[in-house]
């Protein structure tokens, strides 16, 4: 059960950071463990968005951001929350603060998980809310293979 109003905050305390940073090490490809503290640097103006339990534990997060003059976002569903619609409410809480934004998505399903499951492509999720897929413009690295997804561009 979790709280029913999305908390939007400019600082993380230290424990809403540890929860973030596990989640992000759990649903994350292994490739991309031990790198939630990379995600920011170099960026301006974050405003994170979380939804909590009744315990005051994270349960699902987001973060807009400015980056190379475009407003960008992360979003994490914790696993045993995923499928209650806690992605959706903070897509559309985004919608509702920002007209335009975009974000990197992985868009196959050959990477794994750290506890050996495979990783799902969220980018069905994304489709359906509207994103638009920018092609032409990937990254493809060892660590990471995405593609730039925008929302109203």
């Amino acid at each position: 059960m979790t709280n029913s109003k999305i908390l939007k905050i400019k600082v993380l305390n230290p424990f809403q950071l540890e929860q973030i940073d596990q989640a992000w090490n759990d649903e994350y490809p292994l490739k991309l463990t031990k790198r939630f503290g990379i995600l920011l640097d170099g960026t301006d103006n974050h405003l994170y968005y979380l939804m909590e339990d009744l315990d005051n534990k994270v349960v699902a997060w987001g973060v807009m951001f400015e980056k190379e003059a475009e407003k960008r976002f992360s979003i994490i569903v914790f696993n045993k929350f995923k499928g209650f619609g806690y992605g959706r409410r903070i897509i559309d809480e985004f919608k509702k603060d920002h007209s335009t934004f975009y974000g990197w998505v992985i868009d196959h399903d050959n990477d794994v998980k750290s506890n050996g499951e495979k990783y799902i492509s969220p980018m069905p999720f994304y489709l359906k809310l509207g994103f638009k897929v920018l092609r032409d413009q990937r990254i493809d690295t060892e660590i990471i293979s995405a593609v730039k997804i925008s929302y109203g561009v």
